[in-house]
């Protein structure tokens, strides 16, 4: 059963909780004076925290490190009910500190083997980084305003905007986090990037929403394609062959096939031969067991019988012996079996 709640769910939703507990001891602890000031502080808190969610190559565990002290800091200055400028200090200069702390530690990280940074995947990490990377100025730039604004005594209603705006930029964040997207390259452009990075090869997964939609579909065409076509009767049939019927790249077909049988190519291939075999023992059980190997794409009946065993647990003899105990034995076999010219040993 999957387990409800992850670390990755848990540094979603942690931003929210803050802003819970923000907004409730302001209405508990605060007098009402400058609270629209104070509000716009607690979101910033939460869109830093949002800007620190891992991306593909960070360690979940690594960032939480990082989050966890960072939320429990701004918590308790939140509780501080002293001046508003209070909050400037204890809220918004934290913030630039964090901000600057985060992208000095995803630096780090990222150059702390050298080889990370030649991964197949390595485009669209430096999107994700460099989505951070705006979304850490956009949020700077606000914090330098709100500071502004303080100095100036804008008016409550100017706070009410920004704090408006801060709140798109969270449901922005959120998004991002939730979806994997980047939220500043449009959808078509990502997918564009992440299909030309899957079609690479050996590469981790990049976005799992994403990648299960492309490989369920070539799924799909490929499991239809055998119960239409039965192109595993031909006994050179190759990963090489199936793609260029299908029009699908080679490795969505063995990544599609590896993701939903749990089996290589090689093996889903004499997994459908063993199915339509058993086909043919229910039909005609006094068909010889060679016989069977060479009609279903085998290339001998050894492979035959090692591959029968591994699927249905006993062997091909043993089926048909069965079988035959409950079907009378015809004069003439129903089925015209045609054996190949090529030289046959049999074990």
């Amino acid at each position: 059963m999957k387990r409800f709640l992850t670390l990755h769910l848990f540094l979603r939703v942690l931003p929210f909780i803050l802003i819970i507990l923000f907004i409730l001891q302001e209405f508990l602890l605060h007098d009402i004076e400058d609270r629209a000031f104070r509000v716009c502080c607690y979101l910033i808190v939460t869109s830093v925290i949002f800007i620190a969610y891992p991306l593909t190559r960070e360690d979940s565990s690594v960032n939480l490190h990082l989050i966890a002290p960072a939320s429990l800091f701004f918590l308790c200055a939140s509780l501080q009910d002293k001046a508003p400028a209070i909050s400037t200090y204890l809220l918004l200069y934290p913030s630039v500190a964090f901000i600057i702390l985060l992208q000095f530690s995803a630096t780090a990280s990222k150059y702390k083997n050298p080889t990370e940074l030649f991964r197949k995947d390595a485009a669209w990490c430096c999107a994700e980084e460099d989505s951070r990377m705006v979304y850490s100025f956009v949020t700077l730039a606000f914090i330098f305003g709100l500071v502004t604004m303080r100095n100036e005594n804008a008016p409550s209603l100017v706070y009410e905007y920004v704090a408006i705006a801060l709140v798109v930029l969270n449901i922005v964040l959120f998004l991002r986090a939730r979806s994997g997207r980047t939220m500043i390259l449009n959808r078509k452009k990502e997918r564009r990037i992440q299909t030309i990075l899957l079609s690479g090869g050996n590469m981790a997964e990049v976005i799992p929403e994403v990648e299960n939609a492309i490989l369920a579909k070539a799924y799909k065409r490929i499991e239809q394609f055998m119960q239409d076509h039965k192109p595993y009767l031909d006994d050179k049939l190759t990963l090489e062959r199936v793609s260029e019927l299908l029009k699908i790249n080679k490795v969505y077909v063995s990544r599609a096939v590896n993701k939903y049988t749990d089996r290589n190519f090689r093996q889903y291939v004499n997994w459908h031969r063993v199915l339509y075999s058993v086909e043919l023992m229910r039909s005609d059980p006094w068909l010889k067991v060679i016989e069977l190997a060479f009609m279903c794409g085998f290339h001998s009946q050894v492979t035959y019988n090692m591959c029968f065993k591994m699927f249905m647990n006993e062997t091909p003899s043993d089926m048909l012996t069965r079988l035959r105990l409950q079907t009378p034995r015809p004069e003439v076999s129903r089925i015209e079996v045609k054996l190949p010219q090529a030289e046959v040993h049999p074990s």
